[in-house]
């Protein structure tokens, strides 16, 4: 039995379908483990800029919802690659899932470059809007400015990420990501401290980082005796296949990038509780990102184990694996939250130095961040079986109800209406969980499980 064939038996015909959950997730949760060990280095050496701890540590949170926006649109992409290449492949059209690649590729690569520039010459107007000043506008213009020459390599790397995943390959988008972060964490400390860069230090070692691992993956598209390869031939835009993968990507991006900018109406209302909460919410969501990785690496196997079940005409078990991940989700979210609960003080103290307001102020957001995980462990299977299923308009309406009709009034209400300060934008945050859980079971009874290409017959 080649590779390939004992992917497919894992995904559409093993018994056990926690095993194959689990085994296609691991490579996708190490990876999401060394990415965050990588934030976490980052941070650590960006805190420890001589007098500007708290103010370096906050210039690249503010980045983080501008480059979300941005990156969400390659998010969009690789969720309608993974969701179509799947359903081609669990019905054996393998030709029709090439052109599918092929054209992701190329697509992934020109909104990438638009990006790009886009970018580089909004990024002052943009942290202005968002109320930054001083030595946090600074550095977070610079920092952004250096980071959007990235994007047309990283839109591509979520091409192949999907092309990869679409398989059941979880092992090799893996290997160039461990690549990737240990490139990162080498040159972190080395541009940041020793060469005295500061902020643009991190920004500089990403961006190095990212670049120079894609040449690999598109030889390894173009070559690899397994999976799903792309075809030169394929690469000149197909009007019906571009406009398919669009259309199902659009939903999923819009989705992506409005709760992106809802972060930065979020962080803008952060920045004006000070610059210790905005350091609070920056260390406490790294830390916590340890324990939520995980489920989203199942969310990701999720979407093609379904995707390839559906392509496959077995709606049954595309049921079962949602059920099934729901379940490990929300064991791992509160295993993982009772573990961390109790030591969140000390890690919180590895990054927040010579400022105990900051360092309480961590401290209590992680308490109500944490209680509230086995949450995002339900919101995570939802967005990974909508995506599978290819109802990404589903995903769209979960994450702008989640933000923008929940979280961002209630911030707003306990900002404006009460005396509660800082911890509103906590309790905020843990009732919108709360109520997103509703609206994902409603909005999953209500999809038909049906594949979302055409399926030839007898080739199942």
């Amino acid at each position: 039995m080649s590779q390939d064939d004992r992917k497919r038996y894992l995904i559409l015909k093993d018994p056990n379908i926690y095993k194959g959950l689990i085994f296609l997730a691991i490579p996708l949760m190490i990876n999401n483990l060394i990415k965050t060990f990588h934030d976490v280095i980052d941070m650590y050496f960006v805190s420890n800029i001589p007098g500007r701890s708290a103010e370096a540590v906050s210039a690249i949170n503010m980045t983080f919802p501008v480059v979300f926006t941005f990156i969400s649109f390659g998010i969009g992409l690789s969720v309608a690659g993974t969701s179509l290449i799947s359903q081609f492949i669990g019905s054996r059209q393998l030709e029709d899932a090439r052109k599918y690649a092929s054209n992701l590729v190329v697509i992934a690569f020109l909104i990438g470059a638009f990006f790009m520039l886009v970018s580089f010459f909004a990024s002052p107007l943009i942290m202005r809007l968002m109320g930054t000043e001083g030595f946090v506008f600074e550095n977070s213009v610079k920092y952004l400015r250096i980071r959007a020459f990235e994007l047309p390599v990283v839109f591509m790397f979520f091409a192949f990420t999907a092309i990869r995943q679409s398989t059941g390959d979880t092992v090799t988008p893996v290997i160039y990501g461990v690549v990737t972060m240990v490139v990162n964490i080498i040159l972190s400390p080395i541009l940041i401290s020793v060469l005295d860069l500061g902020v643009a230090g991190a920004a500089y070692a990403t961006l190095f980082a990212n670049v120079v691992i894609m040449p690999f993956g598109l030889m390894q598209l173009l070559k690899s005796k397994s999976g799903i390869t792309i075809k030169r031939e394929y690469m000149i835009l197909d009007r019906d296949i571009s406009w398919h993968i669009i259309k199902t990507a659009i939903p999923a991006s819009l989705g992506q990038s409005i709760t992106a900018i809802g972060f930065g109406v979020m962080n803008g209302v952060i920045y004006s509780f000070g610059i210790e909460t905005v350091a609070a919410f920056g260390v406490g969501n790294r830390l916590s990102s340890v324990i939520l990785h995980p489920v989203m690496a199942i969310g990701a196997v999720l979407a093609a184990f379904i995707g390839q079940n559906i392509g496959n005409l077995n709606p049954e078990r595309a049921k079962e694996t949602f059920r099934k991940a729901m379940l490990l989700s929300i064991f791992l979210m509160a295993f993982g939250s009772a573990i961390l609960l109790n030591f969140r003080e000390f890690f919180a103290s590895f990054f927040i130095k010579e400022n105990p307001v900051a360092l309480a102020l961590t401290v209590e957001y992680m308490f109500y961040l944490l209680i509230g995980l086995p949450l995002m462990g339900i919101f995570q299977t939802f967005i990974g079986t909508f995506n599978g299923t290819g109802n990404t308009h589903f995903t769209f309406v979960l994450t702008i109800t989640r933000l923008w009709l929940l979280r961002i009034p209630l911030v707003m209400g306990f900002k404006y209406l009460t005396d509660l300060g800082s911890s509103g934008v906590w309790y905020a945050m843990l009732i919108s969980n709360f109520m997103i859980a509703f609206l994902g079971f409603y909005l999953y009874r209500k999809i038909d499980f049906k594949p979302k290409v055409r399926i030839r017959k007898n080739v199942i």
